[in-house]
């Protein structure tokens, strides 16, 4: 399946996900959607997509499924932010420096989880509607 960068748009890579192996293409396809977001947090590979039967997060090995019964928080603690998923994962992280000058920015709608992959599947996993629509 095709998954794109959280944090550099245009950059997009093939992902397996029974093995989790990456391998970045170089163009896609206009008919190709990305089915996914990849990214790093706390130095831990992040992959967040959509497999037939639903939304899965795969932390580092661990692969989760998120069908509404794993709660998924995260949390500011000073500088920095916490991702939790269900009882098992616990991801503390340094806040995206995007954040600082966030009110000061004039890009229309921009929201902090534009800038934070933990806060984007947080935000999508508490939202039963935009869990249904993404990555389709």
């Amino acid at each position: 399946m095709l998954i794109a960068s959280f944090k550099t748009s245009g950059l997009v890579a093939r992902f397996d996900p029974t093995t989790g192996a990456t391998d970045h293409v170089r163009s896609v396809k206009p008919s190709e959607t990305a089915h996914g977001h990849y990214g790093k947090l706390a130095a831990t590979d992040i992959v967040f997509y959509r497999e037939a039967d639903g939304l899965r997060l795969r932390v580092g090995e661990e692969v989760v499924r998120l069908d509404g019964s794993i709660d998924v928080q995260h949390h500011v603690v000073g500088a920095d932010c916490c991702l939790t998923v269900g009882q098992s994962i616990e991801l503390r992280y340094l806040a995206p420096p995007e954040w600082s000058g966030l009110q000061d920015d004039l890009t229309p709608f921009v929201e902090a989880e534009d800038f934070d992959l933990g806060l984007f599947v947080a935000n999508v996993a508490g939202d039963p509607e935009r869990s249904a629509r993404i990555y389709h």
